[in-house]
């Protein structure tokens, strides 16, 4: 990046914390924590890895997993979840015409609440709204927790779209 964009960039994101402040807006800035930290590290050495072990397998049959994840950002506003959400294409389905309406499976963590809210969305029906599966904390986020909630949400996506 250029140093003077840089700048200027830095100088815009002082502005709009400065009147954060003003506002009293208490989470007008965080670092990552502990948990957040933990959560990203479970993205990027178990889930990502597995969605494409898993996508290679079940490419077989024609379907795809893809994953969309923001795990690399830094998010330094409480209010912002830090989220994997893992898309599921069915055979027969392009990804390029079936874009955002994919049956998808959610983990996102807040970090003002510590703990993970998961979501999936079975239905390729873009009107089809997503349901909350689970709302757990971090230290209950283990690798086999998740194997077993993404297992699940492809056995029911098959299910409920054959």
């Amino acid at each position: 990046m250029k140093e003077e964009f840089k700048n200027q960039l830095e100088i815009l994101t002082n502005i709009i914390l400065e009147i954060r402040k003003r506002k009293k807006d208490e989470h007008f800035e965080l670092i990552d924590t502990e948990n957040a930290r933990k959560f990203k590290g479970m993205i990027t050495d178990h889930i990502i890895p597995m969605v494409k072990d898993a996508s290679i397998i079940i490419g077989r049959s024609g379907c795809s997993l893809r994953y969309y994840s923001n795990e690399l950002a830094i998010i330094r506003d409480p209010k912002k979840r830090i989220f994997i959400q893992i898309l599921f294409y069915p055979y027969g389905h392009s990804k390029v015409t079936l874009g955002v309406n994919a049956p998808f499976l959610q983990f996102a963590y807040s970090p003002l609440k510590e703990n993970i809210k998961i979501t999936q969305k079975l239905s390729i029906k873009s009107d089809e709204q997503r349901l909350k599966i689970d709302e757990i904390e971090i230290d209950e986020f283990l690798q086999s927790k998740i194997d077993k909630y993404i297992l699940s949400f492809l056995r029911d996506t098959i299910m409920f779209n054959s």
